[in-house]
């Protein structure tokens, strides 16, 4: 019986297998979208050799405070060559979440997309591949609901238009 059904089995693994792959943390790009840049995607390592920014804070979805790591924000807008000054950014998480963002709201070093919490890459299920997050513990202007609505998880698409 199992070996008639080896054959089935195999199929079903080839064809799964390349999304096993694409729920590690690494295995997810990030996409990007702008008029200047048209679409491109970033993996971690393209990610990883960006600026990055690291802080430590606490969370209304996490326990105690945590070291969170990433590329700012605004050093992916400078990429896409978004005008600082102009429009909203669109951020899109893996479930289609959406929210935007007016670009003269972003820092130069908040918010983060944040890439690891701890020095660990995030998995899907905690929250990763890429969050946005801000230093909350900073100023009483990150901990607002409006900051927190934009703090998106499972970060998917950044999308600029004209």
């Amino acid at each position: 019986m199992f070996k008639a059904l080896k054959p089935a089995l195999t199929a079903l693994f080839v064809l799964a297998a390349p999304g096993l792959a694409a729920a590690q943390p690494d295995g997810i790009a990030l996409t990007l979208s702008s008029p200047e840049l048209g679409v491109t995607s970033l993996d971690l390592a393209a990610l990883d050799a960006m600026p990055q920014e690291s802080f430590v804070t606490g969370t209304i979805w996490t326990d105690g405070d945590a070291q969170f790591s990433g590329v700012p924000l605004a050093a992916l807008l400078d990429r896409m060559g978004v005008d600082p000054e102009a429009g909203t950014v669109e951020l899109v998480a893996l479930n289609d979440y959406r929210i935007e963002i007016p670009i003269d709201e972003i820092d130069d070093t908040a918010p983060i997309v944040a890439t690891r919490v701890n020095g660990a890459v995030m998995p899907v299920r905690e929250k990763g591949p890429y969050w946005v997050v801000y230093p909350y513990d900073l100023a009483p202007r990150y901990r607002t609901e409006t900051t927190f609505a934009r703090s998106i998880w499972q970060l998917a698409q950044v999308n600029v238009a004209d």
